[in-house]
């Protein structure tokens, strides 16, 4: 009995690690992403705003897993899943309305589109993490 329980604990900590190292990836890729989009508004560079696009793409991917996040969020704040999946597609639809705006070279509607990105991660942020 003793032995199923020390494997039951085993299994949920690794279930946990491995949640918290998804979400840290997700995390960096998309910080990563953000930065370089930010840095090709800032040097007028449409190649690095698009790869910057495509991070945070790949990030947002690993992020809308509901459950990783419910394992990822602690016990009091799991109820609050529905919050980072809404902003994982805010922000999926914001990254097709950066790219659309840049085809159209429309930058000041890109901008404001990766401006839209950037409050969906600090919302979600706030209100998972108490800020």
């Amino acid at each position: 009995m003793k032995l199923l329980n020390i494997l039951a604990a085993v299994a949920l900590t690794v279930t946990i690690s491995s949640a918290q190292d998804v979400m840290q990836k997700s995390m960096n890729i998309m910080e990563k992403g953000m930065s370089e989009i930010q840095q090709g508004f800032l040097n007028n560079n449409v190649d690095l705003i698009k790869s910057g696009t495509e991070k945070v793409r790949k990030g947002n991917e690993l992020f809308s897993d509901k459950k990783v996040i419910a394992q990822y969020l602690p016990e009091n704040k799991r109820h609050m899943v529905n919050i980072a999946a809404n902003a994982a597609e805010r922000i999926k639809l914001d990254a097709n309305v950066l790219e659309l705006n840049l085809e159209n070279k429309a930058y000041i509607d890109a901008a404001n589109a990766y401006s839209d990105m950037m409050n969906a991660c600090a919302r979600c942020h706030s209100i998972v993490r108490s800020w």
